[in-house]
């Protein structure tokens, strides 16, 4: 398995790495990896085709699979009903069968002031809110002509916060906790079970998945993103130009660690 020491150069055109499944631990993020993008989160569907691979590689990895999103676990756990895979919401701060969420002293304060604002903001221009249980969420994929302005609005409100900091993805400005991440919640989950002991291989598409390409690299690991605009730099390995591009890819890798078994 490779070991990365720097910054990839994203447009280096470089082969997908190989994968010893039977070795690894996958991180996989939901929305724009596993499933589609939609206009409205709640549109958002979990493909035939992504659900059996996703079961396919929890059998070889001994069940050493972990779906790590910015939703609720209250909200994802209906896409993996019955699946055997971990499930980690609210970009770190949920981690299913762990106490959670991780909310410091006064968090539960600052999420709802700082909803009331976001609220109050997001229906001036109608914009999409979404308070979970350890973030609020903005959406402005419908006008995308607001990037800047939401994410200076959520910049700015994060700055009156000890508690929380600004999250800017694909589309969405969040204000999430300072503490955790998704590679905390990556770093939480390699010390238990099946992860043990395993090498981490961590799947995202969006800014808000760095924080996994960089805790699997500590431990000597790899990432993989999906990006279809051009990257200046990323703590993924390699990555995908679509994310049909990566579906081809996993289900090709699962079919040669079948056939070498």
């Amino acid at each position: 398995m490779t070991q990365l020491s720097e910054l990839h150069d994203a447009s280096d055109g470089a082969h997908p790495p190989d994968i010893d499944w039977r070795l690894s631990a996958a991180f996989l993020d939901f929305d724009g990896t596993l499933a589609p993008l939609e206009q409205h989160p709640d549109d958002v569907r979990l493909p035939d085709r992504e659900r059996r691979l996703v079961n396919r590689l929890s059998d070889l990895t001994g069940g050493a699979v972990a779906v790590l999103t910015g939703r609720d676990l209250s909200n994802i756990r209906g896409f993996f009903k019955d699946m055997p895979v971990v499930l980690s919401g609210s970009h770190g701060a949920e981690i299913e069968g762990h106490d959670s969420p991780l909310l410091r002293p006064g968090a539960q304060a600052e999420l709802t002031r700082c909803h009331d604002a976001v609220r109050g903001y997001a229906e001036k221009y109608g914009l999409l809110v979404e308070k979970k249980a350890a973030a609020v969420a903005v959406h402005y994929r419908e006008k995308p002509d607001m990037q800047q302005a939401v994410t200076a609005f959520v910049s700015d409100l994060a700055e009156t916060s000890s508690a929380l900091k600004p999250l800017h993805g694909n589309m969405v400005s969040e204000l999430t906790l300072r503490d955790v991440d998704k590679g905390t919640a990556l770093l939480r989950l390699m010390e238990h079970g099946a992860f043990q002991g395993r090498i981490p291989v961590s799947v995202g598409d969006d800014t808000t998945d760095e924080d996994t390409f960089r805790a699997a690299r500590s431990l000597g690991g790899i990432g993989l993103r999906i990006a279809t605009r051009t990257l200046a730099e990323t703590a993924a390995e390699h990555v995908f130009a679509t994310r049909t591009d990566f579906v081809d890819w996993l289900e090709h890798s699962l079919e040669q660690e079948t056939e070498a078994g």
